[in-house]
């Protein structure tokens, strides 16, 4: 996937894969290649489940700075959206991640009564190695958890349609994406 600059428009284009299937319950895992530890504070990588309503049944893996220049923010979010508006508010917890090399493995685990996110350094099919990051959704959110099958997502993009401040284009490899139903 790319955000690059076009020559012939002189605009920036941004990459979006999304599935026509729907995923329900179990395991989504990512092996990612990329600096994605030293994005500009505008570019943002998303790996999730969208079913379409904004705010709603949503389940996200989002390495962005939400255009924070300060160099200590957190470049790494986990977001959890109820299953409905009026049930609560989004979970999510964040970290500033610092890699040791290019290859990652992201992954969640989603049952009907929790979440658990977790990121590794290397490529991992082990769920126990390397973690440099996790997150569960507490308890008190279960009545909340998204049900609904929903298709799967990755993009990356400008946030706010604001190209990088370096003006450098971005990229990183999907190696693959592996899905385990529960």
């Amino acid at each position: 996937m790319k955000l690059s600059h076009s020559s012939t428009t002189g605009g920036w284009t941004c990459a979006e894969l999304y599935t026509n299937v729907k995923f329900g319950f179990g395991n989504f895992r990512w092996f990612v290649e990329g600096a994605i530890d030293k994005f500009d504070r505008n570019v943002v990588l998303g790996l999730f489940t969208y079913g379409g309503v904004d705010g709603t049944n949503e389940i996200d893996i989002e390495v962005a700075k939400w255009s924070r220049p300060e160099p200590e923010a957190s470049n790494l979010f986990y977001t959890v959206y109820p299953r409905t508006l009026d049930i609560a508010k989004p979970v999510s917890n964040n970290t500033r991640m610092t890699l040791q090399g290019t290859y990652t493995t992201h992954q969640f685990n989603w049952t009907s009564d929790h979440i658990a996110f977790q990121s590794q350094h290397g490529f991992m099919d082990s769920p126990d190695r390397n973690i440099f990051f996790a997150y569960q959704t507490p308890a008190n959110f279960t009545a909340a958890m998204p049900y609904l099958d929903a298709p799967l997502h990755m993009n990356l993009w400008a946030f706010q349609g604001k190209p990088p401040t370096d003006g450098q284009e971005v990229e990183i490899i999907i190696h693959d994406f592996k899905y385990i139903k529960a």
